[in-house]
């Protein structure tokens, strides 16, 4: 696998051997090829789509200024991009690295209650918790214990909102978010290589401009340089945000895990636990979230689709590139996408959920699912959005959701707790989610 290169951890080696950042530059030059360039294009497309539109949206909710906001997507994408350029780089291995989209819904509901200082404790204890769990050799384990449906059924109940407010929107504005809505269904219709969020982006900004009259660029031609907010440790802020936000890291690590596996890769499991841990700390003191491994963008860019296999890497590798890229023009897309309408903002991320939410609705009850009362469980209460002694719902969906299925699926439990003891980590079933 990987091309000869072993990247298996041994014993409590932080960040497994690869080939080497200058050795990959050398051979750079003749690693293109028309196939993982074109996945690098495709998986910008996808990540960009809609992702944005919903960071936006939930700034826009939490009353986050310009300079706030354009903090927050230049870090994630600055962060995101410079590691995903040096995994690729030294492991050879097309490993995405982005921030957690699952993560922002989350993040939205909870700055309801806490403030952005209080936030940024929260991250920088999340981050924290990831390069603990790599460094002490612990990662392995922990995952083994890892309730997966339970999770999903968590995330599926804080993104279920977004997928109504695609229907009252249309309600609301037939035409802004009618329109929008349209030339997704158009685009999903007639394309099949483009995401049909990108095209609905494209339409939903027309129509604001033209029909809606937004004053859309009016004040977008500023850039930003990234806003240091300084941690306000808060026992409830900490709980409510680092508990959630790396129970979805770990299971975005495992279903980019399984994806390069099923694509003939050798993963770098400590490498890539510990460097997003580290990159997650760092980003959050500018107000950005968890850096994490990103499910689809590694499937765009590793599959056949990309080109030969030791040359998809060099499709990693451009995506961190733009990702870069994305970062330096934050000040200019953040007063732009922030002027839409909020109800062409809201079809725009429900459909930017779409694919999340069916995919973590899969995992939770399908018929594989050992934990559908308790996936059930975690759904209501992550909906719910409620708070117990100022902690926020997403902790609480997955405390109850653990102890209903330990009364009701009890004989699921034992055999949960009782995995193979092999040393290898376990696959997941893959979703499409970003």
């Amino acid at each position: 696998m990987n091309g000869g290169i072993d990247t298996k951890s041994n014993g409590n080696v932080y960040f497994e051997r690869g080939y080497g950042i200058v050795d990959s530059l050398k051979n750079l030059p003749h690693s293109f090829n028309i196939k993982n360039i074109t996945a690098a294009l495709i998986a910008t497309v996808f990540s960009l789509a809609g992702p944005i539109i919903l960071l936006i949206k939930v700034a826009n909710e939490a009353h986050l200024t310009n300079e706030q906001t354009g903090s927050w997507l230049m870090m994630i994408y600055l962060v995101s991009g410079i590691l995903m350029v040096t995994l690729a780089l030294y492991y050879r291995q097309p490993i995405a690295i982005a921030f957690s989209l699952p993560g922002i819904v989350v993040i939205g509901g909870l700055l309801k209650v806490f403030s952005l200082e209080q936030m940024v404790a929260g991250y920088v204890f999340g981050g924290a918790i990831m390069l603990f769990l790599g460094v002490s050799g612990l990662i392995k384990k922990v995952i083994k214990y890892l309730p997966v449906p339970i999770i999903m059924g968590m995330i599926a109940g804080a993104l279920f909102s977004y997928a109504t407010g695609i229907i009252t929107s249309v309600q609301k504005d037939p035409l802004g978010a009618g329109l929008t809505l349209a030339a997704f269904l158009i685009g999903g219709l007639l394309f099949k290589r483009i995401p049909p969020q990108l095209l609905a982006l494209a339409v939903g900004i027309i129509v604001s401009i033209f029909i809606m009259k937004s004053k859309i660029a009016s004040d977008a031609m500023g850039f930003y340089t990234p806003v240091f907010f300084k941690p306000d440790f808060s026992f409830a802020a900490i709980v409510s945000v680092s508990v959630p936000l790396v129970m979805m890291e770990l299971a975005d690590f495992l279903k980019g895990y399984g994806i390069l596996r099923a694509n003939q890769y050798d993963p770098p499991v400590n490498s890539m636990i510990n460097s997003t841990g580290i990159f997650t700390m760092i980003a959050s003191f500018f107000g950005a979230h968890t850096i994490t491994v990103a499910g689809p963008v590694t499937a765009i860019t590793s599959c056949e689709d990309a080109g030969p296999l030791e040359h998809r890497w060099v499709g990693g590798f451009l995506k961190g590139v733009i990702q870069i890229l994305v970062a330096l023009l934050g000040g200019i897309l953040v007063p732009f996408l922030r002027a839409l309408p909020s109800t062409v903002a809201a079809v725009l991320a429900g459909l930017a959920m779409l694919s999340l939410f069916l995919g973590a609705f899969d995992v939770a009850f399908n018929k594989g699912s050992n934990f559908k009362v308790g996936a059930f469980t975690a759904f209501i209460v992550a909906y719910s959005n409620i708070s117990i002694y100022s902690i926020g719902s997403p902790v609480w969906a997955l405390i109850f959701g653990v102890i209903v299925s330990l009364i009701f699926e009890r004989e699921n439990i034992k055999s949960f707790l009782n995995p193979s003891s092999s040393t290898e980590v376990p696959a997941v079933p893959v979703i499409n989610v970003d």
